[in-house]
């Protein structure tokens, strides 16, 4: 009983106590009216808090004694809130000290925008998380003026190809350097065997808070020899002091083909057995042979199989992710989980990721400041074969016959039939389940700082970082059917008596690539007043860094495998085929400082100088030199201008430089060997590399300048930014005299430059306490042009592809190419001009003029974003475009042709061809086997590239607070959300999706996907 009574009087108590709390609620907002997500709210005096949710909302239960509520976030001014009576309070953050002087991540740090003279780009991270895509990579689309994302696949797992501010080199890398928390990783497609592997798709986007975007001389150069292309500076979320806020979200949709062009979907059986009986009409060929031909083509036989149907689908995806984050007055913690699976939009396709993430900081003394970081991922990842490879399902569903079936009436797969003999056009849907193509990736990447002041304005930080990636990637090729199925001499092509080569049939491919990355920087910073009242002050920071990369590819090949698909490694195999192991590796040394110096914060200058020692160059040329001076002017804080209150923010600024770029082999500059030569039995080596101990860096040199402007408090703000840069001493492949045993020599010898202009508008249109219309615009102009050539600026090929030549003046992905002149009525022949002037035709390929036409770049890309918030709903839209390219689809001769290769499908602009006198078309008379040169490369095979997306739409609902408050959570939000929904093209005939990479070449890869997904976001 006593108990009992006990038990009664503390459970008491307890609701008592529950009584006298107070519940208050609210919503955050920023200086521009947009809500603030994952600010803290905590109660004053208790270490009572919450987090806002996606829409700036929080519910807080108070003890009763709480006056007040201070509410902060990243780069914002802290607010001291009073409690009101209602118990409902509406706060905005602004950036502190105002707009200019918001903190923005810079190299090596951070810096207040006020001190900024380069061009710097935030995305924050609601902007890319919870998205439907594999790696955050493709999140950065649209996002960023001057940063161009191109999908060249929407494989999962594929890599985005992005290049900031233009082409910057012909043979050496274009992608910008990537920096996670203070340390360079390893990013980019490391696939050797499978058609993609993407380092970044084992990155959680979720576990990301910013990503800063540098563009320009003043902020790149501190990267020295890195910087040439631009940086990618990733910030982590870390953990906040307070309770411990637990965060859960989950997603679930579908995607399919985002595009699809109806003009070129493949023809159905009585459509492909009629024009071939046109073909071979035309062609001349007797009725009876016309007979034969269409019945062993599959005339008669009843079936009408859609190829393309059979090998893509509706994916299904999914995504889950918890993290928690809280801590103390001395020790924060983040920690993290997630889970990601993604199918394909075509068979064979899809890819799984998990994902964990764990991030300290103590503050162990007033002095010194201690945290460390981990980021685990593991994918993995299914991939198809892609371009010409008949197991490459895309291929394969235009190629294949409609009168042939995927399955026998049994079920069973049509292999080894009259349909698909050992040696044809195979089964792509039997290729895909019986051979397999699968990616095992697994990345850890860490770091761990040190932060301690010596002085109140002197501190010195020690950061090492370590990236480590390991990629296993087998292939499999079955040994019954396909490429890997070899036969005995004599063995018939089909039926139950095949003879199997027993040690050749069947192969087996084992690759394993491994990368590691060190980095280690050591930085002492200073802030020193010149004038007491601190109106004058200078910040210099010194440093030093290291970074090593070392990397272990082994790779083997085995055939002769037993007649079964139960043993499918290189183990299991009867014949070692091939057996390799390369280890190369290269390593920076740098000594590096900056400086900026700030009057008033009116007038400021900056500078950098960086000098950058690499092993990838010789002795001789081991070390370079970079630098860059910047200037900006604050014209809103001048006195003049106090009669304008209108003008919130008027910047000027500009910049110079010299950056370089040393992506280039690590070995280039030496001579070398290569081994794995044989003669006679016996083996041997030979020279394989003639080297070149002159090789120096390549130069880049950027002048940038800007305008920032901000009006109507903030409610209209425009960026503008002019760039020009010349890129010099590019490494080009130079004639060497036949006799030298080499075809060329690199040298430093070519020019190029990029110049456009970039602009950004955010606008508020309306802006109540329920709703609010915000409006974000932004536009990339960029033209690039070859300067300088060697040998007397003589054209030289493309070593990205042939379609292209390199021409002094010109784009460097300038397509080469004979122009169509399309179909003479009269006859049905395809034409050509034989002149630039497009004055003559003939109907002889071989006589018409290649000329440079047109380009693969985008001369422009841009988005407009859309945001609608009324109380609880939110609503944001988001159009992508990009124009001023043409693209290429190297497969399109094959499935129109004008009869070139019949045992081909065709597709649906066939129709279209010419069939009589007086015809007006540009697809030529539909001649079986025809040889009039159509399937040739001409303009007729590049398409406009211009084209509009619908890349974004998410409709979302946070909950009330007098919801979730009963619910014992601390947020709720729904949403619905839509990608790549619909695309305009400007070319009615582009047969693919405009997006096919930085080069525009269609490799016939796994289609972009639409995605619709349904999801919620839970605080508790």
């Amino acid at each position: 009983m006593r108990k009992f009574l006990l038990l009664s009087a503390m459970l008491l108590l307890l609701l008592t106590s529950q009584a006298q709390n107070r519940n208050v609620s609210g919503k955050v907002t920023d200086d521009k009216g947009r809500p603030v997500q994952g600010a803290s709210v905590l109660a004053k005096g208790s270490r009572r808090g919450v987090t806002t949710n996606t829409d700036g909302s929080f519910s807080l239960s108070v003890p009763p004694n709480t006056k007040s509520l201070l509410i902060s976030s990243i780069d914002m001014t802290t607010q001291d809130v009073a409690i009101n009576a209602s118990g409902n309070v509406t706060v905005t953050l602004i950036p502190k000290s105002g707009n200019l002087e918001e903190v923005v991540i810079v190299g090596y740090g951070t810096q207040k925008k006020a001190l900024t003279t380069g061009s710097i780009n935030t995305v924050k991270a609601a902007e890319v998380e919870n998205k439907p895509f594999t790696s955050i990579d493709k999140g950065l689309q649209g996002l960023v003026p001057g940063l161009q994302s191109v999908a060249g696949s929407g494989a999962p797992g594929s890599t985005q190809d992005i290049r900031i501010r233009g082409i910057s080199s012909i043979n050496a890398g274009n992608a910008p350097l990537w920096v996670i928390d203070g340390a360079i990783i390893n990013t980019g497609d490391a696939s050797r065997l499978a058609t993609t592997a993407n380092l970044l798709s084992t990155l959680n986007p979720n576990d990301i808070e910013s990503i800063t975007v540098l563009k320009d001389a003043s902020s790149t150069s501190i990267y020295g020899s890195r910087g040439a292309n631009g940086v990618i500076i990733i910030t982590t979320k870390k953990g906040r002091a307070g309770k411990t806020r637990f965060r859960f979200d989950a997603e679930v949709g579908q995607d399919n083909t985002a595009y699809q062009n109806d003009r070129y979907r493949p023809l159905n059986a009585s459509e492909y057995i009629n024009i071939t009986r046109e073909g071979l009409v035309n062609a001349g060929v007797a009725q009876a042979s016309i007979d034969a031909t269409l019945t062993a083509l599959g005339n008669g036989n009843k079936t009408d199989y859609n190829w393309l149907d059979a090998v893509t689908r509706q994916g299904q995806q999914q995504q889950y992710n918890i993290s928690a984050s809280g801590g103390g007055d001395k020790t924060t913690f983040y920690l993290s989980g997630g889970y990601f699976k993604q199918q394909g939009t075509v068979i064979g396709s899809d890819l799984k990721r998990y994902n964990a993430a764990i991030r300290v900081s103590n503050q162990a003394t007033s002095r010194l400041n201690i945290s460390v970081n981990f980021d685990g991922g593991f994918v993995q990842q299914n991939t198809p074969l892609a371009g010409g490879a008949f197991g490459n399902p895309v291929l394969s569903s235009y190629f294949i016959l409609p009168t042939r079936s995927a399955y026998k009436p049994d079920g069973s797969l049509n292999i080894l039939t009259p349909d698909f003999p050992t040696s044809s056009v195979f089964n792509t849907v039997a290729i895909t389940k019986l051979d397999k193509r699968f990616l095992k990736e697994f990345s850890l990447r860490g770091s761990a700082s040190a932060e301690y002041k010596i002085l109140n304005n002197l501190i010195f930080k020690s950061n090492y970082g370590a990236d480590f990636d390991d990629l296993e990637e087998d292939q499999y090729n079955n040994p019954f059917y396909g490429d890997g199925a070899t036969f005995l001499p004599g063995s018939p092509t089909f039926g139950n008596n095949i003879l199997y080569n027993p040690s050749t049939t069947g192969r087996a491919f084992a690759y394993v690539t491994r990368y590691y990355n060190y980095t280690w920087t050591n930085t002492l910073s200073l802030h020193q007043n010149i004038l007491k009242n601190g109106d004058a002050y200078v910040n210099v920071k010194v440093g030093y860094e290291n970074q090593k990369s070392q990397g272990y590819l082994t790779s083997l090949q085995n055939t002769g495998f037993p007649l079964t698909l139960a043993l499918q490694y290189p183990a299991s195999a009867a014949t070692p085929k091939t057996a390799s192991a390369t280890i190369s590796e290269y390593s920076f040394v740098s000594q590096f400082s900056t400086a900026d110096f700030s009057y008033q914060d009116k007038y400021i200058l900056s500078g950098s100088y960086r000098r950058d020692g690499s092993s990838r160059f010789s002795p001789n040329h081991k070390y370079g030199n970079f630098w860059s001076i910047g200037a900006s002017w604050n014209v809103n804080k001048e006195k003049f201008m106090e009669s304008i209150p209108v003008i919130d923010q008027l910047k000027l600024r500009a910049s110079y430089g010299k950056v370089g770029n040393a992506s280039i082999g690590n070995y280039d500059y030496f001579p070398g060997y290569g081994f794995g030569f044989n003669y006679n039995s016996t083996p041997g080596s030979a020279p394989n590399n003639v080297g070149n101990s002159e090789l120096t860096w390549e130069n880049n040199r950027p002048l940038d300048l800007g305008l920032d402007v901000s009006v109507l408090k903030n409610r209209a703000n425009f960026t503008f930014d002019y760039y020009k840069r010349i890129s010099s001493d590019l490494l080009l492949d130079v004639p060497l005299s036949a006799t030298s045993g080499f075809a060329s020599v690199r040298q430093n010898v070519g020019k190029l430059q990029n110049a456009g202009v970039e602009l950004s508008l955010n606008l508020i249109p309306v802006q109540t306490r329920d709703f609010n219309w915000i409006v974000d615009f932004n536009y990339s102009h960029n033209l690039n042009r070859v300067l300088v050539l060697p040998n007397k600026n003589a054209d030289i090929p493309s070593p990205v592809s042939t379609a292209f030549l390199i021409r002094q003046g010109y784009d460097v992905q300038s397509f080469f190419v004979r122009q169509y002149a399309g179909v003479d009525p009269n006859n049905g022949d395809p034409l050509w001009y034989t002149d630039s002037s497009k004055k003559a035709k003939q109907n002889v390929y071989s006589t018409a003029k290649r000329i440079l036409f047109g380009s693969a770049s985008p001369t422009f890309f841009g988005s407009l974003t859309n945001t609608l918030n009324y109380k609880g709903f939110s609503l944001q839209a988001q159009l992508y475009y990009s124009g001023g390219n043409y693209v290429q689809t190297g497969f399109e001769s094959f499935f129109i042709g004008a009869g070139v290769n019949p045992t081909f499908n065709k597709v649906a602009r066939v129709l279209d061809r010419w069939q009589k006198p007086g015809d007006v078309t540009d697809i030529p008379k539909y001649i079986y086997n025809g040889n009039k040169s159509f399937q040739s490369f001409s303009t007729f095979y590049l398409h406009r590239g211009d084209f509009i997306r619908l890349r974004n739409v998410q409709l979302g609902y946070t909950l009330p607070q007098t919801v979730i408050s009963r619910l014992n959570i601390t947020n709720a939000f729904f949403y619905v959300r839509g990608t790549n929904l619909a695309t305009w093209v400007k070319d009615k005939n582009l047969p693919f999706d405009p997006e096919q990479g930085i080069t525009s070449v269609s490799n016939l890869n796994v289609f972009v996907p639409r995605t619709v997904t349904v999801g919620i976001n839970l605080g508790f």
